[in-house]
């Protein structure tokens, strides 16, 4: 473990950072050791032990401040401090010692043990046993005195062997602090590298899912030019054929209120009017339109209106336009509205022809009302008008696209037979809190109402 990390660990552990100069403390202690040279405790052992004395009591400070010193840089050179203040100590007890030397001595061993080399400390744990020890024996030896070795032991004891241990306990619980310390943060490691595994993988899952979302679009883009393409190789050709030829027609035929006349004209008014619509499709259809393409809305209704007259129809319309629709109308409404009534008026001159058509077309409260009457004409057997939209080939599928239509944008649409008349009934919404979410596309109702 690095300097600057054991220091770390030490403080956070509640301890003195190693490696710093203690001047305070080594203040306060000379403090401490002169007020006690001036109660006169010295001289400890000088009676105890018939050591030499007689000397000044002031003599003394001078191995209790090289003993302070010694203190202050307990912390940068443990067991180097410990062992020069054993000795100043020794020589110091040969004149009697002192409490304050004693006191700073015992700082000392502690130091050494908590804050000196781990390796030394577990070679001088034994030797501070042993030292016990033999100064039992050698004061045994030197006064055959039992009760004096055994207090002399316990002394010895009681400086060092205490304070070493203490100190060496103290080592061991930092030790194991910051071994769970390492743990926790091995631990917080872990789960910040499984989170960022976690968030590497979200984002592999988005990227993929955008990728996904990329492809699917260029793959709908794709699909929408070729339907563009195909719409106008099978059918735009053709369309313009009719038209073509319904004008030579009418050129080459010089009766202008023969019924001739009036067929050619609707066969070529109405060529025109697919044509139109169709390539309008096309151009939905197509993703590099942009704004080229608009979809028709209520502003056409008056133009299908006319061209079903021209068709056989007795149109009436009571359309109050221009209708004037709140401005959150939702996009679909009036091409969906347009689209519905193209589909029933094309449905009343497909199965009721010569007949008359009802059209009523008005905004009531936050809705469009859409209603479209057809009566047969007198060459129509009345009870065959509940198959209006039902042809053998087209199975219902005009219905079933208006109603789709009203109810992709959260609205009703209804229709059926009541008394001798085929009645479409609409109610589309004119608030986006009212309609579905599921607006039609403007390309997919063209489509749908091209049919």
């Amino acid at each position: 473990m690095s300097e600057p990390a054991a220091t770390r660990d030490r403080t956070s552990a509640g301890l003195p950072a190693r490696g710093g100069v203690d001047v305070r403390g080594a203040v306060l202690m000379a403090l401490l050791g002169l007020l006690l040279i001036e109660l006169d405790l010295v001289g400890i052992w000088s009676d105890a032990w018939g050591m030499p004395g007689g000397v000044s009591r002031w003599w003394h400070a001078a191995p209790l401040l090289v003993l302070c010193v010694l203190m202050a840089l307990r912390r940068r050179i443990p067991l180097l401090a410990m062992g020069f203040g054993v000795l100043v100590f020794a020589a110091e007890a040969v004149w009697g010692g002192s409490v304050g030397s004693l006191i700073v001595l015992i700082e000392l061993v502690y130091a050494g043990a908590l804050h000196g080399r781990p390796a030394a400390v577990r070679v001088l744990e034994p030797l501070v046993g042993a030292l016990v020890v033999i100064a039992g024996l050698t004061t045994l030896v030197l006064t055959r005195d039992v009760r004096a070795a055994v207090l002399v032991a316990l002394q010895v004891f009681a400086v060092f062997g205490t304070s070493f241990w203490w100190g060496a306990s103290s080592r061991r619980h930092v030790d194991l602090a910051e071994a769970e310390r390492q743990r926790a943060e091995a631990q917080r490691q872990r789960a910040e590298a499984q989170r960022q595994r976690a968030e590497a993988e979200r984002e592999r899952a988005q990227s993929l899912t955008r990728v996904a979302e990329l492809r699917e679009s260029a793959a709908v883009r794709d699909e929408r030019r070729r339907m563009a393409a195909d719409l106008h190789d099978a059918l735009s050709g053709n369309l313009a054929a009719i038209t073509i030829h319904a004008e030579a027609a009418l050129a080459a035929d010089g009766g202008q209120g023969s019924v001739q006349h009036q067929a050619l004209t609707v066969i070529r008014e109405t060529s025109r009017h697919s044509l139109a619509e169709l390539q309008t499709m096309i151009l939905l259809l197509r993703p590099d339109a942009g704004d080229a393409a608009t979809a028709p809305g209520l502003d056409g209704v008056g133009a299908l209106v006319e061209q079903a007259r021209r068709q056989g129809l007795a149109v009436d319309a009571d359309l109050d336009l221009p209708v004037e629709l709140p401005g959150e109308t939702p996009p679909g409404v009036a091409q969906a509205a347009y689209r519905i009534v193209q589909e029933a008026l094309h449905n009343a001159a497909q199965h009721m022809p010569g007949g008359s058509v009802d059209v009523a077309l008005r905004p009531v409260g936050d809705r469009l009302d859409l209603v479209v009457s057809s009566h047969p004409g007198p060459s129509v057997d009345p009870s065959l008008t509940g198959s209006v939209g039902s042809s053998s080939q087209g199975a219902g599928l005009g219905l079933r696209t208006m109603r789709e239509r009203a109810e992709a944008l959260g609205g009703q649409l209804s229709a059926g037979r009541e008394d001798e008349r085929w009645v479409v009934r609409a109610h589309l919404p004119l608030t986006r809190s009212t309609a579905g979410h599921d607006a039609l596309d403007p390309a997919a109702a063209s489509e749908g109402g091209a049919r």
